[in-house]
């Protein structure tokens, strides 16, 4: 009682807990999203030990910082599940609706599922890593390359039985015409996608990989089985005549359409993003219920009853106008009216485009990627908050040689010291530059304590000395002796407390009798938010370390962390732009002159995917967004998905072409057919029966 006590308060602290990495797959600290299955694995861990610290306690709040960047995004992506959901559903609908058909619409969604199937187990089986871009950013971008090879190959087989065809000649009729481009299409598609081949990054890499098996699915199970089941479908109702149409069976097929859309909405989503076992159970749930129990249905109708006497095989009169133009059609016909000036304006929004593309810069902000509310942004908000500019993401300095020359040793400490003359590298508190041990401050410990020392020479017979008095054993062998001592032992203070663990020294310095040893300097850079700060600090460090580097003892030292191999995924990202899109046009081109046999039309078809690309990197300039792995995997996806839709129109234009005498009317009529099937502005308000 009465004595005096000293105290403080601080509003915040910072915890590490260090981990056995062998133990946990091994490789380096990486924060970033589109990592392997081992970086998954510690962020695992990292929010167990954040559970365990947290407890029940309502005194205090924890946040991780960076501790769970893949699991968060994984998370954020489930739950814009729900949104993804309702996407595919519209999808449906619309197909739905301009194709007019419950069972287009059924084997479009039954389709869809089976095609994310076929992704994930193609891609597993040709050693795709599993993943973030594996299972959620493919998935979801090929779902609108699956509906447009299932629009296409549908739409073409029933304007072809519209007009009268028996649905078997239908189909072959249909798909003569539009096989070519849908072949065209999965060609040239994967060809943009493997462009991305070209890339550093691995995530790019395997996008390209697995997005090239969604294509190559999609044109077979969309493109191809899908109406060749629509076409055996018709067949077996149009046995029955006229029995399947009235105001009840259309009433069926709108709740029916409904029904599909729903079910397979759900399915898929439960593919990508929950479990893939509970969305391929709901998948077959859904095809028993919409495919195979109708279908049951309608055969043993067919199996009862007879075929009306007056059913005529032959073709049916076709009562439709041919010539009935759509908006899009309108709009198609006032473009051809003056060319020149379409080509004018369109000039002139390119050149503004690519200027603001190319001054799109490659940048990294959490908030572009998390949710503001996120724990994975108010940690390093708070750390930012609270550390300021005393510390920061760390960057690392990888430096090997012959670490147990003191003249080593003496450079990496000069190389520390010249740390503080980097701006963007924190001080910390206690005036230290650097965070965590090296062989440096090793070195300094086992010199400052005599206990250490004695317990050497005790176990060695080796006295440690520092007569020059720079805190490093005066020579090699005196150096190798201590560091072999701490290793096993650790550093032992003047009361005989290990004060640095033998796990500990093992993390600083790598230890070599044959081979050069091994260090790392940490040090902790404040900002890293944005991408500026990291490349400044780089240009300041690198060369430090190409000094470094000049000593005779040091073979190497590099500069590495978290914050700078984020810089050369960013800087891999532009450079997979600059070289994925010229590969993927020189590609696409060579190609089309070869199938289409003509060097105009394949230029003409290529032309526009240039175009797509300066437009939507300006526009995303425009919008405030930046260039960083996944807006470059956003321009991959425009380029296999713009080279199908050129091809499909392109194709249908020549078709129509030799059937009519002039340009203005073929290019409405291919508006009209293959242009709706990109963007069918048609009041449809009902599905039919067939």
């Amino acid at each position: 009682m009465g004595q005096e006590i000293q105290w403080w308060t601080s509003p915040a602290m910072i915890f590490t807990a260090v981990a056995d990495n062998s133990k946990l797959g091994g490789a380096g600290l990486e924060i970033g999203i589109g990592g392997g299955p081992d970086v998954i694995n510690k962020e695992h861990l990292n929010r167990r030990i954040d559970t365990i610290m947290a407890g029940e306690s309502k005194a205090y709040e924890i946040w991780g910082v960076a501790i769970d960047a893949n699991l968060e995004s994984e998370e954020e992506g489930k739950e814009a599940g729900i949104f993804v959901t309702f996407t595919i559903i519209a999808a449906l609908i619309v197909v739905g609706i301009s194709l007019k058909s419950y069972w287009a619409t059924s084997l479009t969604g039954i389709g869809l599922g089976i095609l994310i199937i076929w992704v994930k187990g193609f891609s597993a089986l040709i050693g795709i890593k599993s993943g973030l871009v594996i299972d959620l950013i493919v998935p979801i971008s090929m779902i609108s390359l699956g509906v447009d090879f299932a629009v296409h190959s549908i739409r073409r087989y029933k304007e072809e039985k519209d007009v009268g065809n028996t649905p078997r000649n239908a189909f072959a009729i249909g798909m003569t015409g539009v096989l070519v481009a849908l072949l065209l299409a999965m060609a040239s598609d994967s060809i943009a996608f493997l462009s991305n081949l070209s890339s550093n990054i691995e995530a790019v890499i395997h996008f390209g990989g697995a997005a090239a098996i969604a294509t190559i699915s999609s044109f077979i199970l969309l493109g191809i089985i899908a109406p060749l089941s629509l076409m055996r479908i018709d067949e077996l109702m149009q046995s029955k005549g006229n029995i399947f149409s009235g105001l009840k069976y259309k009433i069926f097929g709108i709740a029916g359409g409904i029904g599909i859309s729903f079910a397979a909405g759900g399915s898929v989503i439960l593919l990508i993003a929950v479990s893939k076992t509970i969305g391929v159970v709901m998948l077959g749930l859904t095809t028993f219920v919409f495919i195979i129990m109708p279908l049951t249905y309608i055969f043993f109708r067919v199996k009862n009853i007879r075929k009306p006497e007056n059913q005529s095989s032959e073709k049916k009169s076709y009562t439709k106008n041919q010539f009935q133009k759509s908006y899009l059609q309108r709009l198609v016909k006032l473009a051809t009216s003056y060319p020149k000036l379409v080509i004018l304006i369109t000039a002139l929004i390119t050149s503004i485009s690519i200027f603001f593309a190319f001054n799109l810069e490659p940048t990294f902000d959490v908030k572009d990627f998390y949710d503001p509310d996120s724990d994975m942004v108010i940690g390093l908000d708070k750390i930012d908050d609270h550390v300021g500019e005393q510390g920061g993401e760390p960057g690392i300095a990888f430096i090997e040689g012959d670490l147990m020359d003191p003249n080593a040793i003496a450079s990496i400490s000069q190389f520390i010291e010249s740390l503080r003359e980097v701006n963007q590298i924190a001080t910390r508190p206690s005036g230290e530059i650097t965070l965590g041990y090296n062989i440096v401050n090793i070195s300094k410990m086992i010199i400052e304590n005599p206990k250490t020392i004695q317990a050497i020479k005790s176990s060695t017979g080796i006295l440690i000395e520092d007569k020059d008095q720079n805190l490093i054993p005066d020579t090699k062998l005196q150096m190798l002796t201590a560091i072999k001592f701490t290793l096993e032992n650790g550093i032992i203070s003047d009361n005989g407390i290990t004060i640095v663990k033998s796990d500990e020294v093992r993390e600083a310095i790598y230890f070599s009798n044959s081979e050069a040893d091994l260090t790392r300097v940490i040090f902790q850079i404040p900002g890293t938010r944005n991408q500026m700060v990291v490349n400044e600090t780089a240009k300041a460090v690198n060369p430090l370390l190409q000094s470094l580097e000049a000593q005779p003892p040091i073979s190497k030292a590099r500069l590495t962390g978290s914050p700078f191999t984020r810089e050369v995924q960013l800087s891999a990202s532009t450079r997979t732009l600059y070289t994925s899109l010229p590969i993927a046009i020189i590609a696409a081109t060579l190609l089309l002159i070869i199938t289409m046999r003509s060097f105009k039309y394949a230029i003409v078809t290529v032309i526009p995917i240039g175009l797509v690309v300066a437009w939507l990197y300006g526009i995303m300039n425009l919008a405030g967004f930046s260039l960083n792995f996944v807006t470059a995997m956003i321009g991959a996806i425009s380029i296999g998905i713009g080279i199908d839709y050129s091809i499909h129109m392109t194709e249908r234009f020549r078709e129509e072409f030799k059937r009519n005498l002039t340009r203005s009317l073929a290019i409405q009529k291919a508006a009209r057919g293959t242009g709706t099937a990109f963007l069918d502005l048609h009041p449809q308000v009902s599905w039919g029966s067939q």
